[in-house]
């Protein structure tokens, strides 16, 4: 996909809907695009996590195991969500299995592009970083939420 097509989808996520023209320009410069395919292996749970994705089309499901192995779907996710930032910041390895449920297409950052962009180009990597913050934030209101719940 070239950057002319990638930057029109990028504005269409709340993800980036704050970005500016150029920040999205210097921003596609360390994106990756895949396709993938229905039953295609996103993410491993257990395995070394270098990146995350951000789900353009498509529909991913996410699968969690349990404490005698097996393996429960806990989400779908669908376009505009980003995946696997929890360990593309702290390195960990991913928490769950991310498969594809449909044919797909994925904007991916690896963490040496995230190291690159913040390095290179500043106000972009702090903005995103602001972002994935945020995000990560109100992903663990949430979960806290639901296990205050359950107490």
């Amino acid at each position: 996909m070239h950057k002319n097509e990638l930057i029109p989808k990028l504005e269409r996520t709340t993800m980036f809907d704050d970005f500016k023209r150029d920040e999205y320009e210097a921003l596609v410069g360390y994106l990756q695009v895949q396709k993938v395919e229905a039953g295609a292996l996103i993410f491993r749970e257990g395995e070394k996590g270098s990146r995350m994705c951000l789900l353009l089309d498509g529909k991913l499901e996410v699968f969690k195991a349990d404490d005698a192995g097996n393996s429960k779907k806990i989400s779908d996710v669908g376009p505009g969500k980003l995946i696997g930032e929890m360990s593309m910041i702290d390195g960990m390895p991913y928490s769950a299995t991310v498969t594809a449920s449909a044919p797909s297409t994925l904007v991916m950052l690896s963490r040496d592009n995230l190291t690159r962009i913040c390095e290179e180009r500043p106000r972009v990597g702090n903005k995103l970083l602001w972002k994935v913050s945020h995000l990560l934030s109100l992903r663990l209101r949430q979960t806290t939420g639901r296990l205050i719940d359950r107490l």
